[in-house]
Order: C-alpha cells, then sequence, then structure tokens
C-alpha cells in the first residue's frame, strides 16, 4: 500500500496516473522522474533523431527532461497527456537546435604549428593539428559549440551563459564531447 502521495503516482491499479504524477514531480520525486522517463525517452529520442539527426537527438532529450522537470507544475491534465506534452517540448527543443547559428570555422582559432621545431615535428603536429580539428567538426552541433567556447577560453559556467543552457547541460555536453574526442583521437594516436 502506498505510505505516501509520490507513491500513488507510481502505482495505481497498474496504471500512472499523469495529473498526480505530475504533481510528485514538481515536488521534486526523483522516482516521479523515473517513471516519467522510463515512459517517455524512446519516443522523444526516436521524435528527435527523425527531426535532428542521430548525432544531436540525445542532447534534445537530455534537454527535454531537464524541461519537464524544470516546468513540471505547469502540466495540465485538462490541456492534453502527458505524452503530447513532453513530446511538445521536444519539438521546441529540437526546433531551436536547428535554429541556432552555427560557430566560426575552428581553423580561426587554431595557432599554427610552431615553425621552430625541425621538419620531423613540424608535420607530426600538423597532423595532431588536423585530427583535432576533424574529431571537433565530428562532434554534435551542441557539444562541438561548448568545446569551442572552452576554446576560446571561456569556462563552463560562462559557456552555459552564452549558449543559453544550464550549467549541468554544459557539462555534460562537455564530459560527452571530451570522452569522444578522447576516442577519436586515442584510434589516431593522438592522445
Amino acid at each position: 500500500m502506498p505510505r505516501n502521495r509520490d507513491e500513488r503516482a507510481v502505482v495505481r491499479d497498474g496504471t500512472v496516473d499523469d495529473g498526480i504524477l505530475m504533481e510528485a514531480l514538481a515536488a521534486g520525486s526523483e522516482e516521479a522522474m523515473g517513471v516519467v522517463y522510463d515512459r517517455l525517452a524512446p519516443g522523444i529520442h526516436a521524435q528527435a533523431m527523425r527531426l535532428v539527426g542521430v548525432a544531436s537527438a540525445d542532447d534534445v532529450v537530455q534537454d527535454t527532461f531537464e524541461r519537464v522537470w524544470r516546468n513540471a507544475s505547469r502540466f495540465d491534465t485538462r490541456r492534453g497527456t502527458l505524452e503530447a506534452w513532453a513530446h511538445r517540448i521536444a519539438r521546441n527543443v529540437a526546433i531551436g537546435l536547428l535554429r541556432k547559428p552555427t560557430t566560426p570555422a575552428l581553423t580561426d582559432r587554431i595557432e599554427p604549428a610552431d615553425a621552430a621545431g625541425g621538419p620531423a615535428e613540424t608535420a607530426e603536429r600538423h597532423d595532431v593539428q588536423a585530427a583535432v580539428q576533424s574529431a571537433i567538426a565530428d562532434l554534435s552541433r551542441e557539444r562541438r559549440a561548448v568545446v569551442e567556447h572552452v576554446l576560446d577560453g571561456f569556462t563552463l559556467v560562462q559557456t552555459a551563459a552564452r549558449l543559453g543552457v544550464p550549467e549541468g547541460t554544459a557539462k555534460s555536453r562537455a564530459r560527452a564531447a571530451y570522452a569522444e574526442l578522447r576516442s577519436a583521437l586515442g584510434s589516431h594516436g593522438a592522445v
């Protein structure tokens, strides 16, 4: 038997009531967020892949659920289902992502190789520089934007503010981008 209102949101005759679930989420229930995520993430990820492609779909899903968490108190069962509300948020996130301008070319910010080294060192630096540029160019637009801001000398807090995303989102994107870069550059022998 449920001990409190949050538990009723999770189990109620084998079904989940959207209104109670979202009230629990608005109150900060991580369990409710888990139920919402488990129920909606596959469909939202599929929608994101159709709208923005594979590389950016995870970022759309993350931003969508961050907004669902932050705006849970605004959900109204009289205006529609939880699924429709969350998919509308995902659509808006994806469209916002597609509308964002692309960042300037990375080559404008990377310093040329030091000519003071010998020919072998200069060639190696050029190869590493090309591998880094290629690996960064292969990142999703959101992850690339975070990395490029960091390369421009901004902190992650400043980057989040400049990109208009929560600090945690910027940090998650940076962590994912660094892991992806480490993997890509490791296979080139650049790391």
